[in-house]
């Protein structure tokens, strides 16, 4: 039983460490192409308006500033971009009270004000406008959300009175996984692969068993081997969706190779 109760701890230990490890992989370099058009609404002074677009996280964390149109005058009607960004406007697109209503664009590296990717997940892109001297009325502050990760994706929110053809395209630059160190010595291929991925395990004195897993840290699917290791292993992955994949090569109770493989289709 005593054997056993451990047998299962490394298992879960075996995995926790490669939860952690990917979840810190996961930040993929991208753009989001923002764009929003404005419907008119003429208020004391006009068709003048200030605006502010910037992003936050899912908690609600001040990312980055995009767009800022307002004068040291009106700054004061943009109370809720004030408040989240304290003003910064690193990478930001700053001007003085727009005069006439046009579409609005904004592009997100996906990084934040130290120039760092931040990771990925749920984000929320902000706009706050007004368009009249009431610092109350006259005014809206609307969010629209989307996932950043290594998939594309594009969402277009349905037109309000406030705002029509509205699109968020996120376009990832790379897979969001760092390359695993050479160090050690595990050569999977082809990679990337559109089925059949082959393991070399040469360089292994041992092996306990293969594991394959998501980017979530799920365990998909493991071999496990008994008595000597040598040579290659191959496997099929094409019923899995198409991907990024980790090869985790574990030797009794510890993670001694890792190398992502890409599943294509």
């Amino acid at each position: 039983m005593r054997a056993r109760s451990k047998k299962i701890s490394a298992l879960i230990l075996s995995s926790m460490f490669v939860f952690a490890t990917i979840g810190s992989w996961a930040q993929t370099a991208g753009n989001l192409n923002f764009t929003i058009n404005p419907v008119a609404h003429n208020g004391s002074y006009g068709a003048k308006h200030v605006v502010a677009v910037w992003l936050e996280n899912e908690t609600g964390t001040f990312i980055k500033t995009k767009l800022k149109q307002a004068s040291s005058s009106t700054i004061d009607h943009l109370a809720t971009w004030t408040s989240k960004s304290n003003s910064n406007v690193v990478d930001a697109t700053s001007g003085a009270t727009l005069t006439s209503y046009t579409p609005l664009t904004a592009i997100w590296n996906g990084t934040n004000v130290s120039g760092t990717v931040v990771p990925d997940g749920v984000y929320k892109i902000w706009i706050e406008m007004a368009w009249d001297d009431s610092k109350t009325t006259a005014k809206t502050v609307t969010s629209y959300s989307f996932t950043k990760g290594t998939v594309a994706s594009t969402v277009k929110p349905a037109n309000t009175s406030l705002f029509t053809d509205v699109s968020l395209v996120w376009t990832p630059l790379s897979t969001g996984v760092k390359e695993i160190p050479r160090s050690n010595n595990l050569n999977v291929f082809p990679n990337p692969t559109s089925g059949i991925v082959n393991i070399d395990l040469k360089s292994f004195q041992a092996v306990s068993k293969i594991q394959l897993l998501n980017t979530n840290g799920q365990v998909l699917f493991e071999k496990f081997i008994s008595g000597a290791t040598s040579g290659v292993k191959s496997f099929d992955l094409s019923k899995y969706p198409k991907g990024i994949y980790l090869i985790n090569i574990v030797s009794g109770k510890k993670s001694v190779g890792q190398s992502k493989v890409v599943l294509e289709k």
